[in-house]
C-alpha cells in the first residue's frame, strides 16, 4: 500500500502574526491565511522584521467607459483630463479602486508601493482631419514618454489611440489618461476608452 504524507505550513491571520510576532526557524514558512502572503524565517528575526517573500495576490485593476462623452478643448495641443467617469471592473480588481482625483483612472489602494504595467486606450473623434493624442498621467502629471497620436481622417473616422508604460505607484497614487487635440480647439467626442493596471513582479 502506498503511504502518503501530508503536512501543513504554520499559519494564522495577519493580525495573529502581528500580535504573536514569533521568530521563525531558518527556512520555516509562515502564511497569512487572510492575505495569502508569506514570510520565510532566518532563525533570528522576529515576524515584524521579516519581509514578505512574495505577496500572495497581484495588485490589479481596470476601468472603462463604453459610451459617448464630450471632452472640452480650449487650447490646441494641450493635454487635459477627460473629465469623464469610468466604471471599475469589480470582478477583477484587487488592491485598486477608481481614481478620486480623476474618475477616469485607477488608484493604488494596496497600502504598498508597486510597479505596474499600464495599458490605456481611447477611441475618439473631433471631426475631419484631426490629430488627437493621449498620454498616461500620474497624479495629474502627464508622462511624456507614453504619448500616442492618431489621425481621424477625412471622413471623421475614430482615432484609435493606444499607449502602454510601466509606472511605479505609491499607496494612494493615481494613474489616468489625458487627451489633446493637436489640430485645433474642436472638442473631442470619446466613443470608448479603458485603462488597465497590473502589478509587475521581479
Amino acid at each position: 500500500m502506498t503511504t502518503y504524507t501530508r503536512f501543513k505550513l504554520r499559519n494564522g491571520t495577519a493580525a495573529e502574526w502581528t500580535a504573536a510576532n514569533p521568530t521563525l526557524l531558518q527556512g520555516e514558512i509562515g502564511v497569512e491565511t487572510d492575505t495569502r502572503k508569506y514570510k520565510i524565517g532566518d532563525g533570528s528575526t522576529a515576524w515584524a522584521g521579516l519581509s514578505y517573500y512574495i505577496d500572495g495576490v497581484a495588485v490589479r485593476g481596470q476601468c472603462s467607459k463604453m459610451d459617448d462623452g464630450s471632452i472640452d478643448i480650449t487650447t490646441q495641443g494641450t493635454y487635459v483630463s477627460t473629465g469623464l467617469t469610468a466604471t471599475l471592473d469589480t470582478d477583477t480588481n484587487y488592491g485598486m479602486v477608481l481614481g478620486t482625483t480623476d474618475a477616469f483612472g485607477l488608484k493604488n489602494d494596496s497600502s504598498a508601493t508597486k510597479l505596474f504595467r499600464i495599458y490605456g486606450s481611447i477611441d475618439a473623434t473631433a471631426g475631419n482631419n484631426q490629430i488627437l493624442g493621449i498620454k498616461l498621467a500620474k497624479n495629474g502629471t502627464a508622462i511624456d514618454n507614453s504619448e500616442c497620436r492618431a489621425f481621424t481622417g477625412s471622413g471623421a473616422q475614430e482615432a484609435k489611440l493606444v499607449t502602454s508604460w510601466m509606472v511605479e505607484l505609491d499607496d494612494g497614487d493615481e494613474i489616468s489618461l489625458m487627451i489633446a487635440n493637436h489640430s485645433n480647439t474642436t472638442n473631442i467626442t470619446l466613443k470608448r476608452g479603458r485603462i488597465v493596471a497590473a502589478e509587475v513582479r521581479a
